[in-house]
């Protein structure tokens, strides 16, 4: 395919796998990145950047051009409003293809959430826009756990009747998404991305913790908790975090898995095996201190 596939969030939690997926394919990549040098460190000179802003018009549509897909990954907040301009700029600059990371429990039944609401909206404008598209609902990434080390301490949020989660690998997640830019049967596609195994959320980080930083305290918060601090601290990304995980907790993974690992080769990547992924590097960090 003449062209380059364009990716908004590259150097995002699943967007970093799909981009490094699709050169592997051997698909020439751009990415619109506002921290470009980041964006060179991560994938080095194999990719196109593009310094920019994807809630930018300008931006974008410079980004845009030449390029016959769009692959989108981004915080949730923008993606109703980049998706319009997408679209928009897509029948100005020859676009073919579309990709949108959406989520699991984007679900009519739970467009009173926030984030279900935005991925929604996205989706629908896209699915009348007229361009081949596929749309990917992937549960937590293993990814995230790492986040939850703060401070000196591991934070272990969520109650012991946590809903468990198939927390899926970022490169298995890239893998097929990649895959899909190879296979049509994937266009027109709603795919859910679970991993082959559900852990609950406070499970997860204590074994990761223990693992990967075992001199660290482990706190145990219930997402209340989580929310009282974030109010006297001030601390945004907390109250996220704990929106986030009782969002979960009362809805639940949502959609069914088994289509897309027909068609694309489902999860293979264990939480177990990641961690220990981890475990390595972080020793490695460690030791070259």
């Amino acid at each position: 395919m003449e062209g380059k596939i364009l990716i908004l969030g590259a150097t995002g939690t699943f967007g970093r796998p799909v981009t490094r997926s699709l050169l592997e394919k051997g698909f020439a990549v751009r990415v619109l990145a506002r921290l470009p040098q980041k964006a060179r460190r991560l994938f080095g000179a194999t990719v196109d950047v593009v310094p920019g802003d994807a809630g930018n018009e300008a931006d974008l549509r410079r980004a845009m051009r030449g390029c016959w897909a769009v692959h989108i990954s981004l915080p949730y907040r923008l993606d109703p409003v980049v998706m319009e301009r997408v679209v928009g700029l897509g029948r100005e600059t020859g676009l073919r293809r579309i990709t949108y990371v959406s989520a699991t429990n984007a679900h009519e039944t739970t467009r009173r959430f926030e984030m279900s609401a935005a991925k929604l909206r996205a989706e629908a404008r896209l699915r009348s826009s007229g361009f081949a598209c596929t749309i990917f609902c992937p549960t937590w990434a293993m990814e995230t756990l790492p986040r939850f080390v703060r401070g000196g301490w591991g934070l272990a949020i969520g109650s012991l009747k946590s809903t468990p989660i198939h927390f899926v690998a970022g490169e298995d997640f890239g893998r097929m998404v990649a895959a899909s830019y190879e296979d049509d049967r994937a266009l027109g596609k709603r795919l859910f991305i679970h991993g082959p195994e559900a852990v609950p959320l406070p499970e997860a980080l204590i074994r990761f913790v223990r693992a990967c930083y075992p001199d660290l305290h482990i706190l145990r918060l219930l997402p209340w908790q989580v929310r009282l601090i974030a109010a006297l601290t001030g601390r945004q990304e907390l109250a996220e975090v704990a929106r986030l995980i009782a969002y979960f907790d009362e809805v639940g993974e949502l959609g069914d898995p088994s289509e897309a690992n027909a068609l694309l080769g489902g999860p293979t990547v264990t939480l177990q095996q990641w961690i220990e992924g981890r475990k390595a590097r972080v020793l490695d960090t460690r030791h070259e201190r």
